[in-house]
């Protein structure tokens, strides 16, 4: 049985069967941990918010009709994400509609959503895999990568079922054009895989941009060193340009064509890809007979050409995605979020979370240096492109936790291929070796030695005291890797039943909470939130926060009271369990939000659900009417 050589995977059949087979596999599994929690929580803030958005597709609404008007009104906010995106899960449910009612309907599709994508991504994998690890054990290096995939569950964090957010289409479509980029001439096949990938991963939001700039520029560089490249960055470049384009005229309302942003695919940023796509196919159709310099001096002035427009267009974008954001919020909510914090601040408060991300990433580092010890792959496109992208998702990632997901998957075909090319070099070829290799150089194994040897380590390690937290629940990075993010089935300020007693505590009004519960009040509930946890959503914050830091007793001028009335406040939400989040921090003892933790709401609030219940919902009771006046 130990002799069975490794099969070879590396046809298009084969590869496709095996991906369908790695598929169905970690749906099984994702399908037991978490199917029978859909009816128990909506997920995140972001997955509830989307729902949002679903259900007004899906109930009739306009297809450009983004702006939610149930967030802080009376001005609403104009929502930045992808409509492509609300189209395919309202198509999705309508299309359960047809055998089920409209709530198992919504149930079904955010079960099968997230499911849908993950064969896709693991099939880009794959294909990553069989490039880096041509010819070596007959493509073990793609049963290495799919025995980790089938392994290694924590990595689908992002495709769980509920997860209806943006992030697993952004990293599929991240890591298929990728996948495309890098395959052997002819690439024309491959090129324009990569450029439709690209244009609609930028559609669906600008999380990959970075990753999305170096596979462009790994094409137009391919060019630059053969001429014999120059079908395939034509035909990446009209690819990109076309579907670039034509994704931002169908999301976009026709009236906001003009209106550039630094958030989401704008008119800087189309007309930015459209000068770099068509510049590298003039580029290309003026230098393909001329020299190494021609080539490079041409590609430099398309790629300043573009830059000059997406920065000449909205200069503010210098300062990166959120230069549009007031500066005011960042104090009190935008600098406590969890996913857009540094490696070094997430470790502080989870040691072994710290670990686990460090380990994973070293180890991916690790195997594509030993690839690189075969000196043929210092001029091969795919390890030096799979090498860039994994060193940009690891630097992406420390510097910002939501994105430790991109250097996890950029690192698994590499892990596999280095797998393979040991194995080649000690000259074993069974079935057998290949699949105990896979165990041994997966990431489990080694994040499992790591996070084992810092348990060893931490309590030899000096300590100043228990460091201060500063926790926030919006869309709060997982514990350990793995883990589930919070939501309703772990948070009880998340959780579904609780907004049925609220929504019917009576008629429909704007309610105040803290900003993370925002999403889940418009989602749960008839009502309207003051504030959502959005960054867009700067006029909201604002306000609710100054309520909430406000003295709670009195209604004089300044007070929580006042203030709530002429914001037009009618409810008030309360959520004990997050009584020590960071969004507290600057409250003083007799604010409203810390009275509410310490359950002593003031006489002005009229308490409409239980004592001890997860959720507590206050009614403001209207000041009394003034007397008659004498005739």
């Amino acid at each position: 049985m130990f002799s069975v050589r490794s099969p070879d995977l590396g046809g298009r059949r084969w590869i496709v069967l095996a991906a369908l087979a790695v598929t169905a596999i970690v749906a099984v599994v994702l399908a037991v941990q978490d199917g029978g929690k859909l009816a128990l929580a909506l997920g995140d803030t972001d997955d509830a918010t989307r729902l949002v958005l679903v259900r007004q597709l899906v109930n009739g609404g306009g297809w450009w009709d983004q702006h939610l008007m149930r967030f802080q009104p009376p001005v609403g906010v104009y929502m930045h994400w992808s409509r492509l995106l609300d189209g395919g899960i309202a198509s999705l449910d309508m299309l359960f509609r047809l055998g089920l009612s409209a709530a198992d309907a919504e149930i079904a599709t955010r079960f099968l959503w997230p499911l849908l994508w993950i064969f896709p991504a693991v099939l880009a994998v794959m294909l990553i895999a069989r490039r880096l690890g041509l010819g070596l054990v007959g493509n073990a290096a793609v049963v290495m990568a799919g025995v980790i995939l089938a392994s290694d569950i924590p990595l689908y964090i992002q495709f769980h079922p509920g997860r209806i957010d943006h992030h697993d289409v952004q990293m599929t479509l991240a890591f298929l054009a990728l996948a495309g980029a890098i395959q052997r001439a002819p690439n024309v096949k491959g090129a324009i895989l990569a450029g439709i990938a690209t244009g609609l991963g930028l559609a669906v939001g600008l999380e990959g941009l970075v990753f999305d700039a170096v596979i462009g520029a790994g094409l137009a560089l391919r060019f630059a060193a053969d001429p014999r490249e120059a079908s395939a960055a034509k035909a990446y470049a009209l690819s990109l340009t076309a579907s670039t384009v034509l994704a931002f005229l169908v999301q976009t309302p026709p009236w906001r064509w003009s209106v550039p942003a630094c958030d989401m695919l704008a008119s800087n940023l189309t007309a930015a890809i459209a000068a770099a796509g068509v510049g590298l196919f003039v580029a290309v159709r003026l230098t393909t007979g001329r020299g190494l310099a021609w080539r490079l001096g041409a590609l430099a002035l398309a790629g300043a050409v573009a830059g000059a427009v997406y920065l000449g267009v909205y200069p503010r974008c210098r300062a990166g995605f959120f230069a549009d954001v007031d500066p005011r919020i960042r104090p009190i909510w935008l600098n406590y979020v969890q996913e857009v914090r540094p490696i070094w601040v997430v470790a502080k408060r989870d040691m072994e979370q710290g670990v686990i991300l460090i380990s994973f990433w070293t180890w991916g580092v690790l195997a594509w240096l030993v690839l690189g010890l075969r000196r043929e792959r210092w001029t091969d496109p795919a390890w030096l492109m799979s090498g860039v992208c994994l060193l940009l998702g690891v630097a992406f990632g420390a510097s910002l936790i939501r994105a430790s997901g991109y250097a996890e998957w950029f690192a698994i075909p590499i892990i596999a291929a280095a797998a393979a090319d040991i194995l080649s070099r000690l000259r074993y070829r069974s079935l057998f070796a290949v699949v105990l290799a896979a165990a041994v150089a997966s990431p489990l194994t080694a994040t499992g030695v790591a996070v084992a040897a810092a348990d060893r380590i931490a309590p030899l390690l000096p300590t100043k005291g228990k460091p201060k937290t500063k926790p926030v629940a919006k869309k709060t990075a997982p514990a350990k890797r793995g883990a589930v993010k919070k939501t309703s089935s772990g948070d009880p300020c998340f959780a579904t039943a609780p907004y049925r007693a609220i929504n019917a505590a009576g008629p429909a009004a704007l309610v105040l909470s803290e900003v993370d519960l925002g999403a889940f009040i418009i989602a749960n509930t008839d009502h309207s939130a003051l504030s959502g946890p959005y960054h867009r959503m700067g006029w909201g914050i604002l306000k609710a926060h100054a309520i909430l830091k406000a003295p709670a007793d009195g209604t004089a001028p300044g007070s929580a009271y006042a203030l709530a009335r002429d914001a037009g406040v009618a409810y008030v939400l309360e959520c004990p369990a997050h009584h020590k989040h960071g969004d507290r921090d600057d409250m003083g003892k007799l604010a409203l939000q810390k009275q509410l933790d310490a359950g002593h709401p003031p006489a002005w609030l009229q308490a409409t659900t239980p004592n001890g219940a997860a959720l507590q919902f206050y009614r403001v009771i209207p000041p009394p009417a003034p007397p008659p006046r004498r005739p």
